[in-house]
């Protein structure tokens, strides 16, 4: 898979729950990337982010996140 598609396929996953109204509840770096945990009501997910791009998608989205909720 090129580096483009792996991108575009993970912040497409991101997208879709945050469209669903999931929030970041919390991010776990590690050398193979990033484990998000997203939670809705009662409901979590776990997704798994490794390419830098769609780090510093997801770092954005936790931004205005945390801008909305102010």
């Amino acid at each position: 898979m090129s580096e483009f598609v792996q991108v575009a396929a993970e912040i497409a996953q991101l997208d879709e729950l945050l469209d669903k109204e999931y929030k970041i509840e919390s991010i776990i770096e590690n050398l193979d990337g990033s484990q998000v945990i997203l939670k809705y009501d009662n409901q979590q997910t776990k997704l798994n982010i490794t390419t830098a791009d769609a780090r510093k998608y997801l770092s954005v989205k936790l931004k205005e996140q945390m801008e909305h909720n102010l």
